[in-house]
């Protein structure tokens, strides 16, 4: 009897055994999932002119970089939303031109932007004759929560 014991209390720890060494050899760890990371790059301003009939159609032209600061993701067509809000607006003579008003616009990226890249975003907004001195936008990637900033755009 004594020799069953030992034969049963060595088969329970040779499995005990076996299940620890099983637990850690063979498990795996989970993958880290990589969160995209997605910030402003460099943004300008161009003032451009069409030249029409009776007077000529200014607009005003913001190019807006977008970066996917991740490693590994790429980001999918459609999954950016990019709002641009006008806060203010400011003329030289202090006037306002009442007829001219400036919308917020919002765009969908609809091309995917691979791991480490940017692209260039146009927003484009047609100016009255009287060329504003100066306009301040508010900016934001995927809102509420993506980064936001304040850009204004002055008359040389």
């Amino acid at each position: 009897m004594r020799g069953d014991i030992k034969k049963l209390f060595l088969f329970i720890s040779l499995i005990v055994i076996l299940l620890i060494v099983k637990n850690y050899s063979f498990s795996q760890t989970k993958p880290e999932v990589e969160q995209p990371r997605i910030r402003f790059g460099e943004i300008s301003f161009k003032l451009r002119q069409i030249e029409s009939m009776p007077s000529n159609i200014k607009f005003l032209e913001i190019h807006i970089e977008i970066l996917n600061l991740s490693k590994k993701v790429t980001l999918p067509e459609n999954s950016i939303k990019l709002v641009i809000i006008p806060k203010e607006v400011s003329f030289k003579d202090n006037s306002s031109d009442a007829e001219w008003q400036i919308n917020k616009e919002e765009r969908f990226l609809d091309f995917p932007i691979p791991p480490l890249a940017g692209r260039i975003v146009v927003f484009g907004f047609s100016l009255p004759e009287n060329i504003p001195q100066s306009i301040t936008f508010d900016i934001q990637i995927n809102p509420p929560d993506g980064e936001k900033k304040t850009i204004t755009w002055r008359e040389k």
